[in-house]
């Protein structure tokens, strides 16, 4: 089982494009931090009280202006154009010809039921072989439900009389937890459970049994 950190493995072929965002976003506003903290600080040192530093007050400046709102602006774009670059490459899975398991989820109070192919069917657990593209469908009994396995980077909500469609490729074998991240009721902490990622050959003699 995997184990919480300051950093999660990536499990899954999409967890690095999900970190990279996240780092870039934890050093952009890094820096924005550090930018308006030292201007904070060296402005009202310079502008202190009893300084002699001239307060010449700039009534109007196009490029400033331009600059101000412009380059914030671009930053904001690139990043929603980027993020969302990956949020659609989640729920746009890949066509049937290269989705290499269909698993039906039902979401409900509280408890997670799985159903495979061929009829099998599991609560609150997941097995998917390694490498292989799995397509889940997932739709809510009762109230909204978000379902989320950290190490594979993929969380969203599971909605009353709406199916959705989301898409991974295990890279990791192991166990990993899977959560509902959205409170659904008294026992919503318990709605917990595991993905299990196994070899193929060894998936294949597991949906065989009984």
């Amino acid at each position: 089982m995997e184990r919480f950190g300051t950093f999660l493995g990536e499990a899954s072929s999409l967890s690095r494009h999900f970190d990279t965002l996240f780092l870039a976003l934890f050093i952009l506003c890094s820096l924005v931090t550090i930018i308006i903290t030292f201007l904070i600080v060296f402005f009202a040192i310079k502008y202190r009280r009893g300084a002699s530093t001239s307060r010449f007050i700039i009534r109007k400046s196009t490029a400033i202006e331009f600059a101000w709102t412009i380059i914030p602006f671009g930053l904001f774009l690139a990043i929603f154009v980027w993020a969302a670059y990956f949020y659609t490459e989640l729920l746009v899975p890949p066509d049937d010809a290269t989705v290499d398991l269909d698993i039906a989820i039902v979401g409900k109070q509280w408890m997670w039921k799985l159903q495979h192919p061929n009829g099998k069917r599991e609560i609150n657990k997941l097995h998917v072989p390694l490498g292989k593209n799995v397509r889940l469908t997932m739709i809510s009994q009762d109230v909204i439900h978000s379902f989320f396995i950290p190490a594979f980077r993929i969380k969203h909500d599971v909605l009353p009389g709406r199916y959705i469609t989301i898409w991974f490729r295990p890279i990791k074998l192991g166990k990993y937890h899977l959560f509902c991240a959205e409170y659904c009721g008294t026992d919503h902490s318990r709605m917990v459970g595991q993905v299990i990622v196994m070899e193929p050959s060894a998936y294949a003699q597991w949906l065989q049994q009984k």
